[in-house]
């Protein structure tokens, strides 16, 4: 039996995804402390673990990715994330007795707290894996995301600066690159897709890395929804998450160029912005600020996205196709991940005048997206879910640590 302390990143995208592996791990006797900011201390709880607060130096951006919208704004971040973690929670952590700290890879405070303490650790991955070789293959064109100025020689020296100056007291093996914060991965790791969506998958070995699929079997009650509304026209399903819905510009784009369509539409604003912001909705779409995603899904014949992990899965896993517009992040990788298999097209970066109606009408032209799609899904199902995540992490821990490896990045963020 271990005791498990999670280190959370606070974000629905990354926490939702091990809600049902909590919750199964705790079914096992399985003691799990889960470190969260206070909007999700309920769904932690009912999940089964014990909820353990962040301190008030962890503020996620409402109604937005606030710095997390820049790489150099989101390394500045994890960095006082992380220094901060070390400074409020490490003596807590220690009284806990943990046998293993389990973190999301997103949070690279977790892998700090579990080389300080010489303790095993397991990281949970909401996202495909990224090596240099991935980052090279899908890094986005200059059109698709705007350079971050601040990138420069003298910014990664001066960072670099920093991390040492924050970390270097607790005795840390080494002080992680900016790589390293990005993307941390440890001894042992649970990847929430399957081996035919991951990229390169050959790369990363079996015994460290195991891809369960996604895991939805854990959400809080869905909002109401008029489903009397919907008459049997294909259904179309927009949305840009929790997170990037909050652009009433490309939302309102979305209802005007899919208005008079020969399909029926139903957008969501992720729960960040009030719907009155959009305008009077075309007939043919219901406007809804939250919806239940999965119910939708389970009726729709294209999902038009930012390409958030989450969305793409459940998407796939109905084979449902994609068309995708890519805000920031993994995004680029995800969405080209998501091309490239054949379930989806993605839009050009600059968006010309009828592309978000013609990637709509694309990929409902024909069987092949579908077909695509459900190919992926049939992986995705099989791979084994939160069941076979509880049952990963428990032989994990039985057999007690691997050799520690070394953290993988992306090549992407080398110093110039």
């Amino acid at each position: 039996m271990g005791r498990i302390v999670y280190f959370a990143f606070p974000a629905h995208g990354h926490i939702n995804p091990t809600l049902p592996v909590i919750r199964e791990l705790v079914r096992r006797q399985e003691h799990v402390f889960y470190y969260g900011t206070d909007r999700f201390r309920r769904i932690i709880g009912d999940a089964g673990a014990l909820f353990l607060p962040y301190s008030p130096g962890f503020r996620m951006p409402e109604g937005g990715p606030g710095p997390f919208a820049r790489i150099s704004t989101t390394l500045e971040t994890l960095l006082e994330w992380s220094r901060v973690a070390l400074h409020d929670h490490l003596e807590q952590v220690r009284k806990l007795r943990p046998t293993h700290i389990m973190y999301d890879s997103f949070s690279p405070w977790g892998r700090l707290v579990a080389q300080i303490l010489r303790l095993p650790s397991i990281a949970s991955v909401p996202s495909i894996l990224i090596d240099g070789a991935i980052d090279a293959r899908y890094r986005p064109g200059p059109d698709a995301e705007p350079r971050d100025p601040q990138l420069t020689a003298p910014w990664y020296a001066g960072f670099r600066a920093r991390c040492r100056a924050g970390l270097l007291g607790y005795g840390l093996p080494e002080i992680p690159s900016p790589p390293q914060l990005l993307q941390t991965y440890g001894d042992f790791n649970i990847v929430y897709t399957s081996r035919l969506f991951q990229p390169l998958d050959e790369a990363f070995d079996d015994r460290r890395f195991k891809f369960v699929g996604p895991c939805f079997e854990f959400r809080p009650a869905p909002p109401p929804f008029p489903f009397e509304r919907l008459d049997g026209r294909p259904l179309v399903l927009v949305s840009f998450g929790t997170v990037y819905g909050n652009r009433p510009q490309l939302l309102r784009r979305c209802l005007d160029e899919l208005a008079d369509a020969p399909w029926q539409v139903v957008l969501s604003t992720g729960g960040c912005l009030p719907i009155e912001r959009l305008g009077p909705a075309p007939d043919n779409c219901i406007v809804r600020s939250v919806v239940p995603q999965i119910e939708i899904l389970r009726r729709a014949a294209a999902f038009l996205t930012h390409a958030g992990m989450n969305g793409v899965q459940e998407a796939l896993c109905f084979g449902v196709p994609l068309v995708m517009a890519p805000q920031a992040a993994d995004q680029f990788w995800i969405s080209a991940r998501v091309a490239e298999l054949g379930a989806g097209c993605l839009l050009h970066p600059l968006m010309p005048a009828g592309a978000i109606r013609g990637g709509v009408a694309k990929v409902l032209s024909g069987a092949r997206y579908t077909a695509a799609a459900s190919r992926i899904g049939a992986s995705l199902r099989t791979a084994g879910g939160h069941m076979r995540a509880a049952a990963e992490i428990q032989s994990f821990i039985g057999r007690g640590a691997l050799a520690p490896p070394d953290i993988l990045g992306t090549r992407s963020l080398a110093a110039p």
